[in-house]
């Protein structure tokens, strides 16, 4: 379908609709092509609106997993952390060395910030719940650029740069694990593929998946790659469920 036609330029009021999961992979699929269009906007606002919702699930979260005994790891000045006032000229600083993020991954700068749910429960019997992180700061996302391109064509050449957003299952938990999960930058579409994490999907899509599980994607069986005596059972998965079913869909 043509950025033009009308299916496209009524996105955000289908999304509040409830049709949120076509909304997203329309606008995917279209990708770099939308920018510059009249229906650029309509995108934006799409992902404002779903951004949005998104901290409204972080603050959420916040409020409802200590109050079910659970523990964060972070002081509660580090678990979330907003914006920045000046967050939109840090963003277009970054993307004139580095290039564009994809729009979802700007959005979730702009309206949500850094946020990190690692912890534990003392009555949960789940090592790996791949508690929800992403984490990084503009600043530090600026230096890890800054040294990639310093290491362009020499031995310590990485290949494409990536921006690492959070660490992997094992890493949270604590053990030696895997690469960080995170985006390849420059990426002038609409979502990204969020690397390395088991669920092999986009940014929003990891987003919608982990709100589905309480703030812990790895509860989801689909993701779980651990043997039977790694996975959970018992009642605390239908706890994560009812906290899940509080927050808002994406």
């Amino acid at each position: 379908m043509p950025p033009g036609a009308d299916v496209v330029t009524r996105w955000l009021e289908r999304y509040r609709a409830g049709d949120r999961v076509q909304v997203w992979a329309e606008m995917t699929n279209i990708g770099a092509d939308l920018r510059g269009t009249p229906d650029w906007a309509d995108a934006v606002a799409v992902a404002r609106e779903t951004m949005t919702r998104a901290r409204t699930n972080v603050e959420l979260l916040i409020e409802l997993l200590p109050a079910g005994g659970y523990r964060f790891r972070q002081s509660p000045q580090a678990v979330f952390v907003p914006p920045p006032a000046d967050v939109e000229a840090q963003l277009d600083a970054f993307e004139a060395k580095a290039g564009r993020m994809p729009l979802a991954l700007r959005a979730w700068y702009e309206h949500v910030g850094q946020v990190d749910l690692t912890g534990a429960h003392p009555d949960w019997d789940f090592a790996y719940p791949d508690a929800f992180v992403v984490a990084a700061p503009l600043d530090y996302l600026a230096s890890e650029f800054a040294e990639w391109e310093a290491d362009r064509g020499t031995e310590w050449d990485r290949g494409d740069f990536t921006l690492d957003l959070a660490p992997d299952s094992l890493h949270k938990a604590d053990v030696s694990g895997g690469p960080p999960y995170g985006i390849a930058v420059p990426n002038d579409g609409i979502d990204g593929l969020f690397l390395n994490e088991r669920h092999q999907t986009t940014f929003v899509n990891y987003l919608r998946i982990a709100f589905a599980w309480g703030g812990f994607p790895g509860w989801n069986p689909a993701a779980q790659v651990l043997g039977e005596w790694a996975r959970p059972s018992g009642p605390s998965r239908s706890v994560i469920r009812e906290i899940a079913d509080r927050l808002l869909p994406i």
